[in-house]
This record gives structure tokens, C-alpha cells and sequence, in this order.
């Protein structure tokens, strides 16, 4: 069946190189006979090159802690009020999670060889809709130092928010914050993701065979031009 395919191929490059205009229904009957050719190559190769490039990326892997915010008010009138006050600063919080003041703190605190601007990079904070939690994501090629880093930024992060609150007439800070979920030990990557690469390549299929087409297209032109040239 090759070799039919091949004799086949060649009768049509000498019926399109005679020397006149290439038909649309020419190339388009070259293209019927091999559609299925094309769209298996085309898959092929763009899941393989997927799969090459995904795997030798670098792994790594995300921790996420949640802290919550409240106030230290005793009475229960100034709740209200309090509260208000808390959800207008998360905001705020969430910024100063990926300060260089702050970042500054975990780096020494946990050693670590980097710089705060760099780890601020690695750090994604995230306030829910019409709540006084931050969610704090740390990314690292280490699970261990990935979760130590989260962990930490949202230790930081709620003596900070504490100490730069004004505090209450009895010297009490006026912010507390609370962990609710601690960073744990990530057991797969978060990076790469194979599955979510695979299906984007497979979405670029069309935009490949298009690309294909053009080229085959360039190419019997150009073999025409060559085949007719020592004619002329």
C-alpha cells in the first residue's frame, strides 16, 4: 500500500508540473486521498513534542496555608464595626504577604538562598469573596521548603497585621490572626501538569494540519517550478 501511495503521489506531482496553474480540486483531491495521513501525523507530533518539552521541565510544588483575621475587641457592640473594619483591610493583608519587609523575615528565619524579591515570585496570596481569610500559596522545587514557606509567610503576616494596626485602649493589639488549615508536605507536582499540556497541544492540532497544508502547497509549487524550469 506504500509503494502504491508513492507511484501515486508522483503521477499527480507530474500532472501538477506541467507547467500549468495548480487547480484547487487537484490539490484537493491530493489532500482527500491522504486526510487521514495527515491529521494521524500531525497528532502524533504535536502529543510527542508535548510530552519531550513537559517532561524535561522542572517540577514543582505549591503548599497553601489560610489564615483569618479578627478583631480583638471584648465588647460585643463594636463587633459590627470591627468586623467592617477588618474585611476593608484584606486587601491590604494580602499585599503585604508578599512584602520585602516581611519576606525579608522568612528568609532569615528559615535560611533559605534567595532574595525577597525572588521569593516574593513564588508566593500567590488570595482574599474569598466577602471573608476576612487569605489564602497563601507558596511554590517551590522542594515540597518540604514549599510547605516550611507558606507556613511561615502566614506566621509573619499575622504578627504584622497585628503590629501595624493601631492597638486597643488596654494595649492589646487589635487584629488577631488565627491559622485555620496548616501548609502540609505536597505529595505530587503542581508543575508541569501533563494532563492540562496534552489537552492545549491537542488544541493546536488544527492550527498544525493548517500549517502542514500551506507547506505541502509550497512545496508542489516549488517542484513544478523546478520540474518545468529545464524546459523553458
Amino acid at each position: 500500500m506504500p509503494l502504491r501511495w508513492q507511484w501515486q503521489d508522483i503521477d499527480l506531482r507530474f500532472t501538477l508540473n506541467m507547467g500549468d496553474p495548480v487547480e484547487p480540486r487537484e490539490f484537493f483531491e491530493m489532500l482527500r486521498r491522504r486526510w487521514l495521513s495527515i491529521i494521524v501525523t500531525a497528532t502524533l507530533l504535536t502529543l510527542a513534542s508535548v510530552a519531550t518539552t513537559t517532561l524535561m521541565m522542572p517540577k514543582a510544588y505549591t503548599a497553601s496555608t489560610r489564615v483569618f483575621f479578627a478583631d480583638s475587641g471584648d465588647s460585643v457592640s463594636a463587633l459590627a464595626p470591627a468586623s467592617s473594619f477588618v474585611e476593608q483591610q484584606m486587601a491590604s493583608y494580602a499585599e503585604l504577604a508578599t512584602s520585602t519587609k516581611l519576606l525579608n523575615k522568612v528568609v532569615e528565619q528559615l535560611g533559605l538562598k534567595t532574595t525577597a524579591v525572588e521569593l516574593a515570585d513564588s508566593i500567590e496570596t488570595n482574599v474569598p469573596l466577602d471573608t476576612v481569610i487569605i489564602e497563601i500559596a507558596a511554590t517551590d522545587p522542594d515540597p518540604r521548603q514549599a510547605a516550611r514557606i507558606a507556613n511561615a509567610v502566614g506566621t509573619e503576616l499575622g504578627k504584622a497585621a497585628g503590629d501595624l494596626t493601631p492597638g486597643l485602649a488596654n494595649g492589646s493589639k487589635a487584629i488577631s490572626a488565627t491559622t485555620l488549615s496548616v501548609a502540609q508536605v505536597p505529595t505530587s507536582p503542581s508543575s508541569p501538569n501533563i494532563l492540562r499540556n496534552l489537552g492545549l497541544g491537542l488544541l493546536g492540532i488544527p492550527v498544525g494540519a493548517l500549517l502542514w497544508l500551506i507547506l505541502a502547497k509550497a512545496l508542489i509549487l516549488l517542484g513544478r517550478r523546478r520540474l518545468v524550469e529545464p524546459y523553458r
